[in-house]
């Protein structure tokens, strides 16, 4: 708490599905210290964000669910946990955190062995209540999963703001969607505002955004984006009071980028030329980070579609950045590009795959259609996420093609 020409100011951390020990996906043939760098990557992210914690002297931290990557924790991701929550004890911060779908757990006071300074929030809603140093009151309120799927609006149990200067609502779930499954503790955004809070903490959804502003409502994101879908920013907010509301300000902490990288080799007249084109392509506003790249190739060049379709030339570039010191970018996927859009029909087909497309690519069908193939939670997630749809609808469009090829030939 700080105190600025006599008016008092709460500042704190908000940050969420820290994904702890995340396996990571879609990486292979990497060497030995660079997936070391990766898997060490969101411990990393945390490591950054209690840093900031420490430098700014914020007054709490607040966890919005899904520490780890799944209720079987590893001991190093348990045991990394607790060193961050004891340095934010030593600096007396108190944290207070729930649970999500991943890491769903029973609260019990036997289960829990946290820092003293560390506030778990039960199965049931709950409020916190802390108390700063210059006497305003703090209220925080939310639940933690005790399984793995939550169909019930929990949101709706949430009191009404209390008697207190500050109170934030610790949610981790999702907006209620007609016509699909919503299996994350599914809310509405008028239903939060009419709490009256001053600030909700979302977790689940890994892309950082602000739902609402009069009440902040917003997703912190995850700190450390994991797989090609979840590529561009990833942090935390670090929020703080400006007269009677709180302002949240979007912090980037990820060490690690995901991308994909579009490149056209058209005008390459040797091996050599593709290679700086491509190592351009995949190192420009980098940043400093490493970069994970899917490499998508534009050329009418035989030679060069050649050695992307035989996989040599993704061959090569991983065999040149085994051999560098310090290694700034990875190609883990390089591919031609695929024509994007519909593919051409006659006029009467081309109307039976608009209607199609719309009836058949929903988030719906997704997933009832992975739900009995997928049992491993994660996977489940990655590919009910609602980005997919798209890549799907791609996928289709690019076989119906190559079909209407082979039929012509």
């Amino acid at each position: 708490m700080l105190m600025k020409n006599g008016v008092k100011m709460v500042k704190f951390i908000h940050t969420a599905d820290l994904h702890l020990a995340s396996p990571f996906q879609g990486l292979t043939e990497m060497p030995s210290q660079l997936w070391r760098q990766v898997y060490d990557s969101t411990f990393a992210a945390l490591r950054r964000i209690v840093d900031a914690a420490i430098a700014e002297r914020v007054d709490f931290v607040v966890i919005a669910g899904d520490i780890y990557d799944g209720e079987r924790k590893s001991i190093a991701a348990v045991d990394f946990f607790n060193e961050q929550l004891t340095r934010l004890a030593q600096q007396h911060i108190p944290v207070f955190l729930c649970y999500g779908n991943h890491d769903f757990q029973q609260v019990t006071a036997a289960n829990q062995s946290f820092p003293a300074n560390t506030h778990v929030l039960g199965n049931q809603v709950t409020t916190a209540a802390l108390t700063l140093a210059t006497g305003e009151r703090v209220a925080i309120t939310g639940f933690s999963y005790g399984q793995r799927w939550i169909s019930t609006d929990v949101a709706r149990k949430y009191p009404v703001k209390g008697a207190v200067d500050w109170q934030i609502g610790l949610l981790h779930g999702a907006p209620y969607q007609a016509g699909t499954d919503n299996h994350y503790a599914p809310f509405t955004v008028d239903e939060l505002e009419s709490k009256h809070y001053d600030y909700w903490a979302l977790g689940h959804i890994h892309k950082h955004q602000e739902l609402a502003t009069t009440p902040p409502i917003v997703y912190s994101g995850n700190p450390q984006g994991r797989h090609k879908n979840e590529a561009g920013s990833h942090g935390y907010y670090l929020v703080h009071s400006q007269g009677s509301r709180l302002i949240p300000e979007f912090k980037p902490v990820a060490g690690i980028g995901w991308r994909t990288v579009s490149v056209d080799l058209d005008a390459c007249q040797t091996e050599a030329a593709v290679d700086r084109a491509i190592t351009s392509a995949a190192t420009s506003n980098a940043g400093g980070h490493l970069q994970l790249c899917a490499v998508q190739v534009t050329t009418s060049r035989q030679q060069w579609r050649l050695l992307v379709e035989n996989g040599s030339l993704l061959t090569h570039l991983q065999g040149r950045l085994r051999m560098e010191g310090t290694i700034e970018w990875w190609p883990y996927q390089l591919t031609l590009a695929t024509q994007q859009g519909e593919p051409h029909l006659p006029s009467l087909d081309q109307r039976y795959w608009a209607q199609a497309k719309q009836a058949v690519f929903t988030a719906e069908n997704l997933a009832a259609v992975i739900k009995p193939l997928v049992k491993h939670q994660p996977l489940y997630d990655q590919f009910a996420d609602h980005q997919n749809l798209a890549e799907f609808e791609q996928w289709a469009a690019a076989l119906i093609s190559e079909r209407e090829k082979q039929d012509e030939n």
